[in-house]
C-alpha cells in the first residue's frame, strides 16, 4: 500500500493583536514571518491592513472572530491597553478555551505577565525572555518563528497531523451569498407591520444578539421575523451574513436538547459529532462554537414547542435545561457575532430574568393584532371593504379578533364564500349576537387571554366546517403528517371518488395551504399546514376514531411507497419514510406493523433498519425506537430491541446500562422459552463485561452462549462464540490461545460460507500474530480481511481491518502506509460510531507520531485517545496513561 500526496492545505488564518506604540516591533515580526507567507502556510493579519474606507472594527471584529492562529504581542502597552487586553484577549482566550483557535503569546518587552488569564498558556520566545532584553534581536524572533513553525504544523490538516478536538473556523467566502428563502414572508402580500419592522431591524442592526417575537400562534410571528431579516439584509450589505431558519413545529423533533440541538446544529451546515451523540453537553459546545467562528443570522419558530405546558393552561419553563444554558452563554459570552430571532407563544422565566441582565444583546417584543389601519388594509387586499358601511362592519369584526392576520384572513375568505357571496353585512348579521355576547364578558386578564385563544380556536374550527366535504376531508386528513409533503401525499389523502385537485385547489383558494422553502430548483414542492390550522384539522380528525385511523394508515403507506429521499441525502433520510411510517402506526397502536418496519430489509444495504441505524451510529434515534416499541411487543422482538438498546448504549459509552439492557434481553429470552435470543444476550453481555476489562465474566458468557449455540446446532452462533472467547483471551494476553480458538472460528465461517465471520476472524488472527511479532503473517491476513470487508460492504470490517494494518504498518516501520490506514480507520469510526476503535485508532496515531519523533502531535493524539477511554472506562485507558508519560519524558 503507498500513500498518495495530500493536497497542499490552504493557509492558515494568523490574527495579530498588538498595541500601536510596538509597531516596530510588530514589524519586525512581519519581516521574519515572511518565509512562512511566501510558503503559504500562513496568512497573516494585523489591523494595519485595513484599506483606506474600510469599516476599522468590523474589519478586525471578522478577522478576530474567523482566524486559525492569535498571536499576542504583550507588552507593557498591550497590557495597558482596555482595547487590547480587555476586548480583543479575552475574545481570543474566549476561542482558545473553547478550540477554536489557537493563542500564542509572545513577549516583547519586559512586564507583569504572570498572574494574567494568558499565562497559563505557553509563552513565547524560549524561556519567556523578553525580545527585547535578547543581546540578538533576530536571534529571538528566530526563536519565535522556528516554535511557531512547530504549531502550524500540527494545526495543517495533512494525513500525518491529528484532527483537531473542535471544529477549526473557515475563512470567510468571498462568493456571494443566495438569496434567503422564506416560509411565509411575501412581500407582495404582506400587509401593515412597517413599525415593527423598523424597531426591529434597528434593535439586530445595533448588536442586539437575541430577538425574541412572542404573540398567540397565527398572529403573524414567524412572516414577520422574516421580513425584519430581509430588511435588514437588504439594507446592511457590508453585514452580509448565511440565513438559516429551524422551525420546532416539526413534529418528529423532540424538547430533549439531543433531538432539537442536534436540529439545530444540521441547519447551522454541521453534523453532530460522535461525542456530541453521546453528551449534550457536548454538543452546546459544538453549536456555540460554530455560532461564534460562522456569523450567521438564525430564525428558530415555535420555540414553545422546548417548553413545560401547552396552549389552554400555558407554558412553564423549559423541558431541558441545556436550551437555557445555551441562550445564556450566548448572551453572557464576550463576542459572538451570529444573532438569534426566536418566535414563540410565550418566554419562560428564567431565560427573561437572565436575558434582563444584558438590555444591550436581548430584547423580547410582544406582538399583538393589526392595528386599525393595517386591518383595513388587510381587508382591502383580500377584496372587500369598499363601502363605509362595509368598513365599519369589518372594524367591528376585527376589534372582536384583536387583528389578529390569520383569523382575519379566514373571516375574509368565509364571507367571500356561500351563503354571503361577499355580502359583510349579512355576515356582520348572522354573527352579531356571538360578537356581542362575548364583548361583554368581564373576565380576569389570564382567564381573557384564555378565552381569546379559544375564540380565535373556534373561529378556525367554523372556518373549517364550512369547507367543501372533500376540502375538509383532505385538510383534516392530511394534518397526520409531522413534515412538509409532496402535494402528492395530500391528493392521495381523499377517496378515490373525489377529485383531489379540486379540494387542493379550494385549500389554496381558503389560504389553508403553506408552501416549505425550497433551495433547490430541481426539488419537488413541499407544503404543509400553518401550526394553529393543523392543531384544529387534527383534533376534528381524532373526533372520528375510524378515519382517523385510515389516514394514519394511508399516510404510512405513502411514506413507505412513493417517498424518494434527494440523490445526496444524508444516510438517516434515505429512510425517513420508513421513521415516519413508524411513527404513524405507532399512533394508531398497530405495534404488529410498526414491528414489521423496524425488522424490515432495506434493498440498499440488505440490512435490517433497525441494524442499519446501529452502523450509521444513529443510536438515538435507534433507541427512540426501540424504546417506544419494547414495552408494546412480548415476542422476539422484545428481545431485539432489548438487545439494540444494549447495543446502542456501549456504542454511546453507557457501559453499565447496556449491561442492564442485555440482561432484561437475558430475562426476556429465558421467560419465553427463547434459547436463541438467550444465546444472543449471552453474547452481547460477554461483550460489554470485555469492554469493561472483566474478562473472566465475559468468558463465562460466552462459554454459555458457545454451549447453547452447539446445543441447537447454530453454527453460525457457535463461531462468534469462539471468536469472542478469542477476543476475551487476546486481551489477557493468552495470545496462543486466542489463535485457537480464532481458528476454529475461522473453520466453521468457511464451512458455512459466512464471509462476514471469516472477515472478523482473520482479523482477529492478525491482531495475535503483530501481538507475537510475526508481521508479515500479520499483514497478510489483515489484507484478507480488507478484501473481505470490501467486497461484502462492511464498512466497520473496513475500519478494524484498516486499524489492523495501521498497527503492523509501525511495527514494519512503514509509516506512510500507517499513516494512511489510521486516517482512513479514524474517518470510519466516525461514521460507524465504533468508540471503542476510535480510541484505539487514535492510541496507535499516537505511536505513530512519536515513532516519527512529533511528540507535540502524539501528545495530542494520545490526550484524545486517554479522554475517550476514561469516559468509556475501558483498559485500554491505562496502556493510554503509559503511553502519554512515556512522551512526557521524552
Amino acid at each position: 500500500m503507498t500513500s498518495a500526496a495530500p493536497p497542499s492545505p490552504s493557509p492558515i488564518s494568523v490574527f495579530i493583536a498588538y498595541s500601536h506604540t510596538d509597531d516596530d516591533l510588530r514589524e519586525e515580526l512581519d519581516v521574519h514571518l515572511a518565509t512562512l507567507k511566501r510558503q503559504g502556510t500562513i496568512q497573516a493579519w494585523h489591523n494595519r491592513a485595513i484599506e483606506a474606507g474600510a469599516e476599522w472594527e468590523a474589519e478586525t471584529q471578522q478577522h478576530l472572530a474567523t482566524a486559525q492562529v492569535i498571536l499576542l504581542l504583550v507588552s507593557p502597552r498591550f497590557i495597558a491597553s482596555d482595547h487590547c487586553y480587555d476586548e480583543q484577549m479575552q475574545q481570543a482566550l474566549q476561542r482558545h478555551e473553547a478550540k477554536t483557535a489557537r493563542v500564542i503569546p509572545i513577549i516583547l518587552k519586559p512586564c507583569d505577565w504572570q498572574g494574567t488569564p494568558f499565562s497559563k498558556l505557553q509563552v513565547l520566545p524560549q524561556d519567556a525572555q523578553p525580545i527585547t532584553t535578547w543581546a540578538n534581536q533576530n536571534q529571538a524572533f528566530l526563536n519565535v518563528i522556528q516554535s511557531l513553525r512547530q504549531t502550524l504544523k500540527s494545526l495543517q490538516p495533512s494525513p500525518t497531523s491529528p484532527t483537531p478536538l473542535s471544529p477549526l473556523p473557515s475563512h470567510p467566502s468571498t462568493h456571494p451569498l443566495p438569496a434567503p428563502q422564506f416560509s411565509t414572508y411575501n412581500p407582495q402580500t404582506f400587509t401593515g407591520r412597517d413599525t415593527e419592522t423598523a424597531q426591529l431591524t434597528t434593535r439586530l442592526s445595533s448588536n442586539c444578539r437575541v430577538l425574541a417575537i412572542v404573540g398567540i400562534t397565527g398572529i403573524g410571528k414567524t412572516a414577520l421575523a422574516e421580513r425584519v431579516f430581509a430588511n435588514l439584509m437588504n439594507t446592511d450589505a457590508t453585514t452580509a451574513r448565511p440565513y438559516y431558519r429551524l422551525s420546532l413545529d416539526d413534529r418528529s423533533l423532540t424538547p430533549d436538547f439531543a433531538s432539537s440541538g442536534a436540529a439545530l446544529l444540521r441547519t447551522l451546515g454541521e453534523e453532530p459529532t460522535l461525542e456530541d451523540q453521546k453528551d449534550s453537553a457536548t454538543l452546546l459546545v459544538h453549536i456555540l462554537n460554530r455560532l461564534c467562528s460562522h456569523p450567521c443570522y438564525v430564525q428558530i419558530d415555535s420555540l414553545e414547542r422546548l417548553l413545560q405546558g401547552d396552549e389552554q393552561e400555558g407554558w412553564s419553563e423549559f423541558c431541558d435545561p441545556l436550551w437555557l444554558d445555551l441562550l445564556q452563554q450566548f448572551l453572557a459570552g464576550t463576542h459572538c457575532p451570529s444573532q438569534l430571532l426566536l418566535t414563540s407563544q410565550d418566554i419562560p422565566g428564567d431565560l427573561d430574568t437572565f436575558a434582563s441582565r444584558y438590555p444591550q444583546f436581548w430584547h423580547c417584543e410582544p406582538l399583538h393584532g393589526l392595528n386599525s389601519d393595517e386591518q383595513q388594509a388587510l381587508f382591502q387586499k383580500l377584496g372587500l371593504g369598499t363601502s363605509a358601511t362595509d368598513q365599519d362592519y369589518l372594524r367591528r369584526i376585527g376589534a372582536f379578533y384583536d387583528g389578529h392576520p390569520l383569523v382575519l384572513r379566514v373571516i375574509a375568505d368565509e364571507i367571500r364564500q356561500a351563503p354571503f357571496q361577499g355580502n359583510i353585512a349579512r355576515y356582520w348579521h348572522h354573527y352579531e349576537a356571538e360578537f356581542t355576547a362575548a364583548s361583554t364578558l368581564k373576565t380576569h386578564k389570564l382567564s381573557r387571554s384564555r378565552l381569546f385563544r379559544r375564540r380565535v380556536r373556534q373561529r378556525v374550527e367554523q372556518s373549517l366546517q364550512s369547507l367543501p366535504d372533500p376540502a375538509r376531508h383532505m385538510l383534516c386528513a392530511s394534518a397526520v403528517f409531522r413534515r412538509p409533503v409532496p402535494v402528492a401525499f395530500w391528493h392521495a389523502m381523499l377517496p378515490e371518488s373525489d377529485d383531489p385537485q379540486v379540494a387542493f385547489d379550494a385549500l389554496q383558494d381558503r389560504l389553508l395551504v403553506e408552501f416549505d422553502t425550497v433551495t433547490d430548483d430541481t426539488a419537488p414542492l413541499l407544503i404543509r399546514q400553518h401550526n394553529l390550522i393543523r392543531s384544529v384539522a387534527y383534533n376534528q380528525l381524532k373526533t372520528d376514531t375510524d378515519t382517523w385511523h385510515q389516514a394514519e394508515r394511508q399516510a404510512a403507506h405513502l411514506w413507505i411507497m412513493a417517498y424518494e429521499p434527494a440523490p445526496d441525502a444524508p444516510n438517516l433520510e434515505t429512510v425517513r419514510g420508513y421513521l415516519e411510517a413508524f411513527d404513524h402506526y405507532c399512533q394508531v397502536e398497530d405495534w404488529e406493523q410498526a414491528s414489521e418496519i423496524y425488522l424490515r430489509q432495506l434493498e440498499s444495504t440488505n440490512q435490517a433498519l433497525h441494524w442499519q441505524l446501529f452502523i450509521w451510529g444513529n443510536y438515538r434515534e435507534l433507541m427512540q425506537l426501540s424504546t417506544r416499541l419494547a414495552p408494546k411487543v412480548s415476542s422476539t422482538v422484545k428481545i431485539r430491541c432489548f438487545l439494540d438498546l444494549g447495543n446502542a448504549s456501549r456504542c454511546l459509552g453507557n457501559l453499565n446500562q447496556s449491561i442492564e439492557w442485555c440482561k432484561k434481553a437475558l430475562t426476556a429470552a429465558q421467560e419465553m422459552g427463547d434459547r436463541q435470543g438467550k444465546g444472543k444476550a449471552l453474547g452481547n453481555l460477554g461483550t460489554a463485561y470485555k469492554n469493561l476489562g472483566q474478562y473472566e465474566r465475559a468468558i463465562d458468557c460466552h462459554q454459555q452462549k458457545l454451549t447453547i449455540a452447539r446445543e441447537m446446532g447454530d453454527r453460525q452462533s457457535e463461531g462468534i462464540a469462539l471468536g469472542n472467547l478469542g477476543n476475551a483471551y487476546y486481551s489477557l494476553g493468552q495470545y496462543e490461545q486466542a489463535i485457537d480458538y480464532h481458528q476454529q472460528h475461522l473453520i466453521i465461517a468457511r464451512e458455512i460460507g459466512d464471509r462476514q465471520g471469516e472477515g472478523i476472524a482473520l482479523g482477529n488472527l492478525g491482531d495475535a500474530y503483530c501481538a507475537l511479532g510475526d508481521y508479515s503473517r500479520a499483514l497478510d491476513l489483515q489484507n484478507q480481511k480488507l478484501a473481505i470487508a470490501l467486497e461484502t460492504g462492511s464498512l466497520p470490517g473496513k475500519g478494524y481491518a484498516l486499524a489492523g494494518l495501521g498497527k503492523v504498518f509501525i511495527k514494519l516501520e512503514r509509516y506512510p502506509d500507517a499513516s494512511e490506514a489510521l486516517q482512513n480507520a479514524l474517518t470510519i469510526c466516525q461514521e460507524t460510531g465504533e468508540r471503542s476503535l476510535n480510541a484505539e485508532v487514535l492510541k496507535h496515531l499516537a505511536e505513530l507520531h512519536q515513532a516519527l519523533g512529533e511528540v507535540e502531535v502524539a501528545q495530542q493524539y494520545c490526550q484524545q485517545a486517554l479522554a475517550l477511554t476514561t469516559e468509556l472506562g475501558i483498559p485500554l485507558r491505562e496502556e493510554c496513561e503509559k503511553l502519554l508519560e512515556e512522551l512526557g519524558e521524552g
